[in-house]
């Protein structure tokens, strides 16, 4: 007899990660699956975030698209401003911005619905573990704790890693989140007692003294509502984002002219490479957890679901195989890394780049339109909505040598031929990532050394 605590496959959050990944395996309806959260029904997906996402995620994973009230705003375009607002770039692409919590409690519905068992309000305190092996996770309900077991155990609790965090040190999975790997933001939503001028296209302003480290945005919500916001970076003990939009963005005209603020909110977000594996035994971590972001934009909700496409397909192929271990599990990691590990990257590279030029840099690089609106928006600082790959980052990059060797800038021409040959080594490596765990060990010295000598160049 099974246990009613007993499941195949439990997941720990249900954010964009937690809920796609039971959406996938609820497809199956052979899997005993249940997913655990904090949040209730009515709060499903509720870490503040700008709330973009590219169209194309939901055709490429199989992913059911927002509708109806479910999409605040359609996307057309995006454009990135320069720290001087004189230079605008436009890019075009086709995404949405939406209601997060609709979404999401539909996504979740149509997995409860095939069977998976959901239970909201509930804290999970950690994992279990029985004779030196991940068995299940604790879990307090209702003021009293109980255990759940499970085959696969999956974390999709976000930055805080409510299970990874406890895991063996030696595990590959357990590494821990450098704070200067990671942006603080703050946004509101907000109702605007004017009419949007465009309100199909998101807007992102480059400026290192708003938002040192990262950017601030205006995300349309409609004609009349707007989602603004800034991210900076951590660990470098800049101001807190929420005082900088008090004292700063707040004081804008088109911002200063609102109605009311209809919810705000801050999160950390993690901005680096992912996890070098998102497996290890019978565990998975998946989202913010596996540190599956876009490192130059923070863009987490395509990501996530990436993960979580990768995550059930290693899923079916250890039940298959009848035994859910690291080597079963393996090809979550091979799938993930192959569709944007390596271009995540990739990106880490661009962002430390990014982050180390000044406004007069970076000012400097768009008004002499050393890249424009064809080409990646300042080495991949966009949006989702017009995804490109690594090789025309590089290629940009070649071109700014080119452009730049006749200019008055040649401590700027050093630090991007450093990046051009920088992130050439890293998408090599990445090309390379071990087809099981007995190579895993050597591959990660190899990405060490490469980010070791890359920031070593970079600071000089």
């Amino acid at each position: 007899m099974i246990d009613n605590n007993d499941y195949d496959v439990i997941i720990a959050g249900s954010g964009p990660s937690g809920s796609t990944l039971a959406y996938f395996l609820s497809q199956k309806k052979s899997y005993k699956v249940a997913v655990f959260d904090s949040r209730s029904w009515e709060d499903l997906w509720g870490k503040p975030c700008g709330n973009a996402i590219g169209k194309h995620h939901f055709f490429e994973l199989g992913i059911p698209e927002p509708q109806g009230d479910e999409i605040k705003q359609t996307v057309t375009g995006i454009s990135i401003i320069s720290p001087s607002e004189h230079v605008e770039f436009r890019i075009y692409g086709e995404g949405y911005i939406i209601d997060r919590k609709k979404f999401g409690t539909r996504l979740l519905k149509t997995a409860v619905d095939n069977g998976v068992e959901f239970y909201p309000r509930t804290q999970v305190l950690g994992p279990v573990f029985e004779n030196a092996k991940l068995a299940g996770i604790k879990v307090k309900i209702n003021d009293k704790i109980e255990e759940f077991k499970g085959k696969i155990i999956v974390d999709a609790t976000g930055t805080a890693g409510v299970i990874r965090r406890y895991l063996p040190k030696e595990w590959p999975v357990s590494e821990e989140l450098d704070p200067k790997d990671s942006d603080i933001a703050y946004r509101e939503i907000v109702k605007l007692n004017y009419e949007i001028k465009e309100p199909s296209i998101l807007k992102i302003y480059l400026n290192q003294k708003v938002s040192p480290g990262g950017y601030w945005w205006y995300f349309p919500e409609g004609i009349d509502s707007a989602n603004i916001g800034l991210g900076v970076q951590g660990g470098m003990g800049y101001p807190n984002p929420k005082l900088i939009y008090e004292n700063l963005l707040s004081k804008r005209p088109e911002i200063r002219s609102k109605k009311e603020v209809i919810s705000s909110g801050g999160a950390q977000v993690p901005t680096r490479r992912p996890l070098d594996s998102l497996v290890w035994d019978n565990f998975i971590a998946i989202g913010d957890s596996a540190f599956a972001v876009n490192p130059v934009h923070g863009g987490g909700m395509g990501y996530a679901m990436i993960s979580a496409y990768w995550a059930s397909k290693g899923i079916e192929n250890a039940f298959e195989k009848g035994e859910p271990n690291r080597f079963n599990l393996w090809i979550t990691n091979v799938g993930y890394m192959k569709m944007i590990g390596t271009k995540q990257a990739s990106l880490e590279l661009t962002r430390m780049f990014l982050q180390r030029l000044s406004d007069e840099e970076l000012d400097f690089i768009m008004e002499k339109k050393i890249v424009d609106e064809n080409d990646v928006d300042i080495l991949g600082r966009k949006g989702e909505l017009n995804e490109s790959a690594i090789e025309k980052s590089v290629k940009i990059v070649s071109d700014f040598f080119k452009i730049l060797k006749m200019t008055s800038k040649p401590s700027l021409l050093l630090k991007l031929r450093t990046l051009s040959t920088f992130m050439n080594k890293m998408k090599n490596a990445y090309n390379e990532y071990p087809e099981t765990p007995y190579g895993l060990s050597r591959w990660k010295e190899n990405v060490a050394e490469i980010l070791k000598n890359f920031k070593a160049e970079i600071k000089a």
